[in-house]
Parts: C-alpha cells; sequence; structure tokens
C-alpha cells in the first residue's frame, strides 16, 4: 500500500504521491493568503512605526528568538515561488526553438525552450497558480516536502499576526529535569521545579549540542532549528547547499526523502 508522502500523514493513496487530505488542507490555507498577506502587512507596518516586534518592549537585553513579521512574509514568499518555479521547470509547456545547428542529413536542429512563466511576482498570485495546478502537484516525486514547507510557512504566518510572542524551549532543568521556557526577550529562565535560575542561551546551546549528530530531512531541520539558531532557516535553503557541495546527503528516511546532519546545517547557518 502507497502511503501519503506528507511526513505527518499516513493515510494510503491511490494515484500520485498526495491523499486527497493533504490536497485539500494545501487548497484551503492556500486560499487563505490572499487575507493573511494583507494581516502581514498590516502588522508590519505597525512594527515598523513602533519600532518594535510582537511583544511588549523588553527590560533586559532581547535575544534574537522572536522572528520579525517582514522576515516571516519574506519566507512564505521563498517557499511560494521555489515550488511555483519547480512545478513550472517540469511540467510547463515547452516549444521547438531551431537552434541554428544542421543535423548530419541536412536537417535543421531544434531544442525544447520552456515558455515563459506569465506570472505576477505577488504572493496572492502565486498561491492562486499553485491552487491550479494539483494535477502537477500531486504526482510530483517531491508532493510531501512541498506540501509540508508551504502549510508550515502559512502557519508560521498566521501565528506572526498580531500574537505575543511563543515561548522558547530551553530544554530539561539540569537541577531538577523540569522543562524549562522562556520568553523570548529574556535572557534568563526560572525553572518552575525548583526555582533555580538559568541562562536561556547556555540552556539553548546545550540543546543545539545534543541535536548535532542527529539525521533530518531539510523540511524536518526548518521547523526546529530557527528557534534554536535566532534565524529563519527554510528548507528550501537546506536543499540548495547540497548541489553545491557545501552539505553531505546522509542516509534517506522510511520515505526516501535525503537526510542531513544537522550539525553540518548548524554550521553552515551560523558562517
Amino acid at each position: 500500500m502507497i502511503t501519503c508522502s506528507v511526513p505527518s500523514c499516513s493515510n494510503p493513496v491511490t494515484g500520485g504521491n498526495l491523499c486527497g487530505a493533504c490536497l485539500g488542507r494545501l487548497d484551503a490555507d492556500l486560499a487563505a493568503v490572499a487575507d493573511l498577506v494583507a494581516e502581514l502587512d498590516t502588522t508590519i507596518i505597525r512594527q515598523a512605526r513602533t519600532g518594535q516586534r510582537v511583544g511588549a518592549r523588553p527590560t533586559e537585553e532581547p535575544l534574537p528568538f522572536n522572528t520579525s513579521a517582514s522576515e516571516i512574509r519574506d519566507d512564505l514568499r521563498n517557499v511560494l515561488s521555489t515550488w511555483v518555479r519547480d512545478l513550472w521547470e517540469i511540467y510547463g509547456p515547452r516549444r521547438q526553438v531551431p537552434t541554428g545547428e544542421v543535423a548530419a542529413d541536412g536537417t535543421p536542429v531544434v531544442a525544447a525552450e520552456l515558455d515563459s512563466l506569465d506570472l505576477a511576482d505577488e504572493l496572492p498570485d502565486m498561491a492562486a497558480w499553485l491552487r491550479r495546478h494539483p494535477s502537477w502537484i500531486a504526482p510530483h516525486q517531491a508532493a510531501g516536502e512541498l506540501v509540508d514547507e508551504i502549510l508550515d510557512a502559512i502557519g508560521r504566518a498566521r501565528r506572526a499576526i498580531d500574537l505575543p510572542p511563543e515561548l522558547v524551549y530551553c530544554g530539561p532543568c539540569p537541577v531538577c529535569g523540569t522543562d524549562l521556557y522562556a520568553r523570548p526577550d529574556r535572557g534568563t529562565v526560572v525553572c518552575r521545579g525548583c526555582e533555580e535560575r538559568h541562562e536561556v542561551t547556555e540552556r539553548r546551546e546545550v540543546l543545539l549540542d545534543l541535536a548535532r549528530d542527529q539525521l533530518a530531512t531539510a523540511a524536518e531541520i526548518a521547523r526546529a532549528l530557527p528557534g534554536l539558531l535566532g534565524r529563519e532557516l527554510s528548507a528550501n535553503t537546506v536543499r540548495t547547499w547540497a548541489p553545491t557541495g557545501r552539505l553531505a546527503k546522509r542516509a534517506p528516511d522510511a520515505q526516501g526523502r535525503p537526510r542531513y546532519r544537522v550539525g553540518d546545517v548548524i554550521d553552515l547557518a551560523l558562517s
């Protein structure tokens, strides 16, 4: 039985690489992009006027764990444009164009040239274009990653709209083992179990060290690392490092998706 290629789904599929539920979720989220972008723009303008990120003005030196709405908007644009371009390069129409050369039998040599994509460089337009091509998305070899990345980017955009900053996970307390959660604008965290005070950066560095030898897909790394690194990191960025020789592919996961050593990604992201 073939199952859906979206990492969080195990539904069976009868054709292509996506189940109907995941394809429906993708369509619904893409349909919301136009309104979502309008709300994001409002949030960005408000932040620019106040000179603050989402949340109250910190009383301590802030840590860069809260990503601004403008950065999240840019990441959403990058994700949508990457998959639009990828789908067009695979399925877009091609026309025969003379190369100016002549074959041995005297016939003109022609090459297949991809038509230009007539699409506005705007998020609502890209989202609408993707909605019009489910028959291109479902059979795509990386359909699971496409859905996973787009839903993740849209989800982060939703969370950026006028919401307070999410608590930052700092790992277990080294004294009593209670999980530590800190506000993103604080440099220290007090354990709820033993009331011991800890440095946030120190505990986050411990988490990064523990994650270094783990293997994960580009989508998994893009979900987990930005909060630890304090900066955006898209799955597309991780994948583009591999062909350049900067990042080695490791053993694939159960669904055949390439994995990477998290420590290698951390070093590249911080370089």
